[in-house]
């Protein structure tokens, strides 16, 4: 509340995680120094192309739907002018201190030592760097992000880095740079086989009612046996099974 009275803007955020599951907290979360000015998405479909010979035309076969990219320019600028992002251990969340602080930064003049040296960003990049895509030796993989800004949220990977160093102290060190980076989006395999084969028996299920819908059609469904609706009652813990309400989330287990 009181950070929307002083109007300070919610930053995106980056969320580090050991492990593709996603269920441990983060190790570090990332807030960035400026919210990008824009972002872009884009989504591919694989297919396998097959041409006859003497023909003029190909024969386009689906292959793969590949997970969604983005584009994101991060600015790291160390002159003053601008509030430093930070840097937090776990969920990182962010303090009144830490907004108070921010707002006191944004209104102190940008010279405060006219005749002081301005430190470079070079130690500031280096850090979100090897946060983003340095390598696990444990693990053998780099990292798995989230990354969370307003309505959008994305489980991804870094698939590229592109740094651009554009304003320099006399000694020729930088103060300022555009981070170029492109996310991949990743799922785990077992929730992206369950969300491709919908019918799959042996695996958990999600559903959501809706007008007209029951239990044991909806366990027909899944598990082509409408015997097991009385076992998905009670794992739902469903005080009954004779009617669901609309938007009621039910989960149908595995058949172990």
């Amino acid at each position: 509340m009181i950070s929307g009275l002083l109007g300070i803007i919610d930053k995106m955020r980056i969320e580090v995680f050991p492990t593709k599951e996603y269920t441990e907290p983060p190790q570090k979360t990332i807030y960035v120094q400026l919210n990008p000015e824009k972002y872009s998405l884009k989504h591919n479909v694989d297919f396998c192309e097959g041409q006859a010979i003497g023909t003029s035309g190909s024969d386009l076969r689906f292959n793969r739907i590949e997970g969604e990219e983005v584009n994101f320019e991060f600015l790291f600028d160390s002159s003053g002018v601008i509030p430093p992002g930070k840097i937090k251990d776990g969920k990182g969340e962010v303090s009144l201190f830490d907004t108070i602080s921010d707002v006191e930064n944004s209104i102190k003049p940008a010279m405060i030592k006219p005749f002081a040296e301005v430190k470079t960003v070079e130690k500031e990049v280096e850090e979100f760097r090897k946060l983003l895509m340095g390598y696990n030796g444990e693990t053998h993989q780099t990292a798995f992000l989230r990354i969370l800004w307003g309505g959008y949220n994305l489980d991804c990977r870094l698939k590229s880095m592109e740094i651009e160093y554009t304003l320099f102290r006399k000694d020729g060190r930088p103060i300022r740079a555009k981070v170029k980076c492109v996310f991949k989006g990743t799922v785990d395999y077992k929730i992206m086989i369950a969300q491709e084969n919908k019918n799959s028996p042996d695996l958990t299920h999600l559903r959501t009612a809706k007008m007209n819908d029951s239990l044991a059609l909806l366990a027909e469904d899944i598990y082509h046996n409408e015997n097991y609706y009385i076992d998905v009652a009670r794992n739902n813990r469903m005080l009954t099974f004779r009617k669901l309400d609309l938007g009621q989330k039910i989960e149908f287990p595995p058949i172990k």
